[in-house]
């Protein structure tokens, strides 16, 4: 029996960000892959306001796992990292991969540098409009324009709520394997947040030299699925 890889989305995005590159890249090495749409995320480009939690989200992602006949290897990617962090409080599986990734210190200060060097988006945060703030700084997750216009427009209304417990820390740590990915030219997440979450979780560490935040949706994409196919 092949093993399965969940796939776990980040903020504003969906099941789509996986769907394009990363699971036909393993699907062809012989994984079984699955992904799915947080709450509220299922539609491309809504702009629909969601309130969820992100014990909401955590609890979408422990139904995935419990389908399943034995436990998975987990890739969350960015919000989808700290959800996976959650769900290993409790949940189980065989491998864990932390991709741009949520730092285990949480979002407050990642908050709070990318408001002072973008305060655009002070009034998108007021306004509870993460979509909107990512819309105007589109190079927070993308970084090129090629990429922003091939992806920006898929991107949905993120819950607020979710967001603000994104800002909380987590003190556990884990005794599943866990690999920390990350990219250089990251807007969001930096080198040293992704080495300070390699750090707390005794974990491997991989930069990508010049990747950014979506890691699995530039043109070279395969750097990061090798890195993640030769450590899995």
């Amino acid at each position: 029996m092949s093993e399965t890889i969940v796939f776990v989305h980040g903020m504003c995005h969906g099941s789509w960000c996986w769907e394009e590159q990363f699971i036909p890249y393993f699907e062809k090495l012989g994984y079984n892959c699955i992904t799915f749409n947080l709450p509220g995320h299922e539609t491309e480009g809504s702009t629909r306001r969601i309130s969820f939690s992100l014990g909401d989200y955590v609890q979408a992602l422990r139904n995935e796992v419990e389908n399943l006949d034995e436990p998975p290897i987990i890739i969350g990617h960015s919000m989808g990292g700290m959800i996976l962090q959650n769900f290993l409080k409790t949940g189980c599986c065989k491998k864990a991969v932390l991709m741009s990734s949520v730092p285990p210190t949480g979002a407050f200060l990642t908050s709070l540098r990318v408001i002072f060097r973008y305060p655009g988006v002070i009034p998108y945060l007021l306004l509870r409009n993460l979509l909107g703030a990512f819309k105007k700084y589109p190079h927070l997750m993308f970084n090129t324009a090629a990429l922003t216009s091939r992806y920006s427009h898929r991107m949905c209304a993120e819950s607020f709520k979710a967001y603000l417990g994104l800002l909380l820390p987590i003190s556990h740590t884990s005794s599943i394997s866990i690999l920390v990915v990350g990219g250089s030219k990251d807007a969001l997440i930096t080198v040293r947040e992704l080495e300070s979450t390699a750090n707390h979780y005794k974990a491997k560490l991989t930069i990508i030299e010049g990747g950014s935040h979506d890691l699995m949706l530039e043109d070279d994409y395969e750097k990061s699925a090798q890195v993640i196919e030769k450590w899995i």
